[in-house]
């Protein structure tokens, strides 16, 4: 049987601690081994996702952010609508060319690794990690990183699935899976 819950805050940086909180609370509840590890990944999942909302989206009309929560076991759904344009690939928003369709794109380096976006439909972008062994220097790493996005990061490291979807009906939003089974340890977001 599916709970669902809906939290709807002022598009505020003063309502991230609210937002936290009731998170973890939510995380602590859920029938897992490792209820403390859940707790902390989404309380970081949800943190970067309401922060990138607020730097990178417009103001919603009535001034809320919405975060819907729906546990099905053994799968938690978050979704994080926005009026953002989506997620910006070879300077293009969606709906994307059919020629991106079903290919890889390098989003951002960061620490560890790289984000990629791969293009599931015109609409539809499936973020995943790669994990990249490098062996250069902390000065090197620093100048190859794009500032912003390693929140996207952090999101996809943690959790199993991250899209984000431009739907004709609902607009444009971040859709996170997370399949609550063994101990939690991390996502199965990487290319292994």
């Amino acid at each position: 049987m599916s709970e669902k819950i809906i939290l709807s805050v002022p598009a505020h940086l003063d309502y991230l601690a609210i937002v936290e909180s009731f998170v973890e609370m939510v995380g602590k509840h859920i029938p897992v081994q490792n209820k403390e590890l859940l707790a902390q990944q989404l309380r970081f999942t949800v943190n970067e996702a309401f922060v990138n909302i607020l730097q990178h989206t417009p103001r919603p009309p009535d001034g809320m952010v919405v975060i819907h929560f729906e546990f099905d076991p053994p799968t938690l759904y978050l979704r994080f609508p926005d009026r953002g344009k989506g997620l910006k690939i070879k300077d293009q928003y969606p709906p994307y060319s059919s020629e991106m369709v079903g290919d890889d794109y390098l989003i951002l380096k960061t620490l560890g690794g790289e984000l990629y976006g791969y293009i599931e439909n015109p609409r539809t972008v499936k973020l995943w990690f790669k994990e990249v062994d490098t062996q250069m220097d902390k000065k090197q790493i620093i100048a190859q990183l794009k500032p912003g996005g390693m929140g996207l990061s952090i999101i996809v490291k943690f959790m199993d699935e991250v899209r984000f979807v431009k739907d004709e009906e609902e607009g444009h939003y971040l859709e996170i899976k997370k399949y609550l089974t063994g101990d939690q340890e991390s996502g199965r977001n990487s290319d292994s």
